[in-house]
C-alpha cells in the first residue's frame, strides 16, 4: 500500500510541474478592478483532466454516449468528478451549446467534435454584480477498443485517454452568458 502511494507521488511530480503559474488570458483593466474588489477572489489559472474515458454506441445501438473524467484545478482548490450519460441535461443557458455540470456545479463541460471544453465559474462567492467564467479546451489523445453487443452498454467503442493527466491553461475569462443576458 505504501509503495502505491510513493508511485502516485512520483508520477504526480511532472504533472504538478506542468501546471501553469499564471493565466494564459489577459484581463481588461475594468474587469480586473471589479474582480480585485471581490473578497477572496482567486481566478482559475489552469486545470488537469484525469482519467478521461468515453464510450460511444455503434450506429445501430440506441444507448447514449457515456463520458467520465476527473477535473482538478489547483489554483482554486477544485477537484470534481464529471460525467455525461443518458440522464444528463444541459446546465447552460438555452440557445447556446449544451453544457453539463460536474459534481461541483461551479464546473461545467462541453464535449463537441472530440474536444473537451471546461468552463469554471471565477470567484463564485464574489460580491460583484456580474459573474465571470474561465474556459479552456483540450483534445484528449484517445486509445479505443470496440465493445460487443453482450457488454454492459452493447456494441460501440470504449476509449480512454492515453495520458492519465492532461494539464491545460484556461485561455478565456468572460462574463458568464447567464449574467450577460441580464444586461
Amino acid at each position: 500500500m505504501m509503495l502505491h502511494a510513493i508511485f502516485a507521488l512520483v508520477a504526480a511530480i511532472p504533472l504538478a510541474a506542468a501546471l501553469p503559474a499564471k493565466p494564459a488570458y489577459r484581463l481588461p483593466m475594468a474587469m480586473l478592478n471589479v474582480l480585485s474588489e471581490s473578497d477572496g477572489c482567486v481566478l482559475p489559472v489552469g486545470f488537469v483532466v484525469q482519467n478521461f474515458q468515453i464510450w460511444t454506441p455503434a450506429p445501430n445501438n440506441k444507448q447514449s454516449i457515456n463520458i467520465d473524467f476527473e477535473l482538478i484545478d489547483d489554483s482554486t482548490g477544485i477537484s470534481t468528478p464529471c460525467q455525461f450519460n443518458e440522464t444528463s441535461t444541459s446546465s447552460g443557458p438555452s440557445g447556446l451549446t449544451a453544457r453539463y455540470a460536474c459534481d461541483n456545479p461551479t464546473v461545467q463541460f462541453i464535449w463537441e467534435d472530440n474536444v473537451l471544453t471546461v468552463i469554471e465559474k471565477a470567484c463564485p462567492g464574489s460580491s460583484s454584480a456580474m459573474g465571470f467564467e474561465a474556459s479552456g479546451s483540450v483534445k484528449p489523445p484517445l486509445t479505443c477498443v470496440p465493445t460487443s453487443s453482450n457488454t454492459t452498454f452493447g456494441a460501440g467503442s470504449a476509449c480512454f485517454s492515453s495520458e492519465y493527466g492532461i494539464p491545460q491553461n484556461y485561455t478565456s475569462l468572460q462574463p458568464s452568458p447567464q449574467d450577460a443576458q441580464q444586461y
